[in-house]
């Protein structure tokens, strides 16, 4: 599927009256368990409709080495006490989520290397609550990997790709999903890699996930390389990327031109530290982009649209030459990033995410990962948007420069927009499409977002077998700030060859 949302968020700046001046990321102190060689990430597991937090790793003590997975529950207002699930403790592994059952629910898969050093990959049914239960499915553990969810043969449900170590050694497996509770390995011949990562994204704007691969082989050369899906057989496709270990890789469209490009991080075979950028040029190819980027390993990449301009901005985390970094970069266009100086804590073995927690319709972070003082961490970070009062009172001196931050309106109108590049009527033949849902005023946005889906799949049976994950609600303090946002998406839709379907309930 191919979305090109990012694209319209740019009305955004339109639509307010005030100058935005920066960006400021308060520490909101929520006394997370810190971890190291860590994957920590939002999972709103109780569907009430803001983001929960996951995160696994280890930690030392003066009484000894401890391995821990904790979730806690977003309270609100800032607060999040830990909650109890029956999840196995592990580190150096990964998560990821999905409905794989089509229940309507999230689901929870993990990988990891417990206290006990059993490598694990499990699969935790969840039902709004704290009782996950554990699916009983055989697919061997791995650690020193990734886990990623993605329905790459279009039947509508999500398959599973896996990298990591197992038993046996390093391994790259797709698992497909045959529903029951039933996942077949597809013995695809993709190369084995640990200490690296596979992601899914259809770069080739054909309709179907391919696959990218980035760590250590079998033989111990490191590798980068892209797979085409071709009617579930990944075909390499032979690009001159960089070969790294130790990495991670995020797809985003930075360049706003409606297809996929990727950031990637690691560390090449002769240990020399990489941060990099590929455009993707629509025919096939990638060509290499040269931001600023500080090279990192052993960390982690995120695109997100943290300030509302209508492009991605990257979080980045990591080991440096001098040390770890946790770095914000504004996407300033033109293949321009500026480090908003965003005072994250540094840290080691990381990972870092966007989500909007406080569901204020701008992007928080969660980090976790070791300082540089060997302190484990795991953090939230909020985001404030400062505003300059840019009216002088009588009397002011010219160099008066005080910072006025206003009590931020409450946002209550939200509406939702998909769009995708896919065959909606079964006709054999893909095209652009858009669907835009009615202003409504709900309890929360969850509400909007549920309610889209609900009635999307009921006019438009086919969109089941699409990826439904770029929904988006942007929400509005007035009926006139949201009539008029949505006014100029649809437009922005149409001028791109969009077929614009308006959703009623």
């Amino acid at each position: 599927m191919v979305s090109i949302l990012k694209q319209l968020f740019s009305f955004l700046i339109i639509l307010t009256s005030l100058s935005l001046h920066a960006q400021n990321f308060v520490d909101i102190q929520a006394r997370l368990t810190g971890v190291s060689e860590s994957s920590s990430g939002w999972y709103d597991y109780d569907e009430d409709g803001d983001l929960d937090v996951f995160v696994s790793g280890d930690f030392y003590e003066r009484n000894g080495h401890f391995i821990e997975t904790k979730m806690y529950r977003n309270a609100r207002n800032d607060q999040f006490p830990e909650v109890f699930p029956p999840l196995v403790d592990v580190h150096r592994g990964d998560f990821d989520i999905a409905d794989y059952n089509l229940d309507g629910i999230d689901d929870l898969f993990m990988i990891g290397e417990t206290k006990s050093g059993a490598l694990i990959a499990y699969l935790y049914k969840c039902n709004r609550s704290i009782h996950f239960s554990r699916v009983p499915i055989k697919i061997p553990g791995l650690r020193d990997g990734s886990v990623e969810w993605g329905d790459y043969d279009g039947d509508g449900d999500p398959d599973l790709l896996l990298v990591g170590e197992s038993l046996t050694g390093p391994v790259s497996r797709v698992y497909r999903n045959d529903r029951g509770n039933r996942f077949v390995d597809t013995k695809s011949s993709l190369p084995g890699i640990h200490h690296g990562v596979g992601r899914w994204a259809d770069y080739d704007l054909d309709g179907d996930l391919d696959i990218i691969l980035s760590g250590t082989e079998t033989s111990g050369m490191v590798m980068t390389e892209l797979f085409r899906n071709e009617d579930g057989n990944f075909i390499p496709v032979g690009m001159d990327f960089m070969n790294l270990r130790l990495s991670d890789i995020a797809w985003g469209d930075y360049d706003n031109d409606g297809d996929q490009d990727f950031a990637i991080i690691g560390e090449t075979q002769n240990n020399q530290l990489v941060s990099k950028l590929y455009r993707n040029e629509k025919n096939g190819y990638f060509s290499m982009a040269f931001p600023n980027f500080i090279a990192v390993r052993s960390g982690s990449v995120d695109w997100g649209d943290f300030d509302h301009d209508g492009d991605v901005d990257l979080l980045l985390t990591g080991e440096t030459t001098n040390g770890p970094v946790s770095k914000v970069y504004r996407n300033d266009r033109n293949e321009w990033f500026t480090d908003i100086n965003a005072d994250l804590i540094a840290l080691y073995m990381s990972d870092g995410h966007w989500g909007d927690y406080d569901n204020d319709g701008d992007l928080d972070i969660i980090i976790s990962g070791m300082s540089n003082q060997y302190a484990f961490e795991a953090r939230i970070y909020r985001n404030d948007p400062i505003y300059r009062d840019t009216v002088q009172k009588k009397g002011e001196e010219i160099w008066n420069n005080s910072v006025v931050v206003p009590e931020r309106p409450k946002k209550i109108y939200f509406y939702t927009y998909a769009s995708c590049y896919c065959d909606i009527d079964g006709t054999g033949k893909n095209a652009y499409h858009a669907w835009v849902s009615p202003i409504k005023r709900p309890k929360v946005q969850y509400e909007v977002e549920r309610k889209f889906n609900e009635v999307i799949m009921e006019e438009f049976p086919n969109w089941y077998e699409f990826d439904q994950a770029n929904i988006t609600a942007t929400g509005f303090s007035t009926l006139q700030k949201a009539e008029e946002s949505r006014r100029i998406a649809i437009r922005e839709y149409e001028s791109k060859g969009f077929k614009v379907h308006k959703l009623h309930w």
